[in-house]
């Protein structure tokens, strides 16, 4: 076994897994990240509120952060809703096109360009088994990751 500490991750290399800490995720759960977790995280990265909510520039101030809040807990509902009815087969094969066409075809009202970019990061994130550690006193998060790296392949 080797350990090597590198960009902050601390890697430990066996011949089967390869176990990493990673600094600078955002997430508060601790356990595996959650489908739910994904679409928030998508959301967050992905979701551009003044293209897809227009009326926002005409708006009056303090109505913004009540109108943004239910819209996007509207949203996060109604994705949550269709992959737990329709996204399983396009989850296991990670078919983000695939999940973007039941996302449009079930009315999700999200520019097609867009909603394709928040299914791929829901995708690429649902795979990833991260564990939430704790926060440093710098705001970073800590995650535990585990990962299955295929020597023969990498060699090549």
């Amino acid at each position: 076994m080797q350990r090597m500490i590198r960009d902050g991750v601390i890697k430990h290399f066996t011949e089967q897994n390869i176990f990493a800490i990673l600094f600078g995720f955002k997430h508060t759960n601790p356990h595996t990240m959650s489908i739910d977790a994904c679409i928030a995280h998508a959301i967050h990265a992905d979701l551009d509120i003044l293209e897809v909510l227009p009326e926002l520039k005409e708006m009056p101030v303090e109505s913004l952060e009540p109108y943004i809040e239910n819209y996007i807990l509207t949203v996060q509902q109604e994705l949550r809703g269709i992959i737990s009815q329709k996204g399983d087969r396009y989850l296991r094969s990670n078919d983000a096109a695939g999940l973007c066409a039941a996302c449009l075809e079930s009315g999700v009202g999200i520019p097609p360009k867009m909603l394709l970019k928040m299914c791929r990061t829901i995708l690429e994130l649902q795979s990833i088994d991260a564990r939430f550690i704790l926060d440093t006193d710098e705001g970073a998060s800590l995650f535990y990751m585990k990962l299955t790296v295929d020597v023969g392949a990498t060699a090549a």
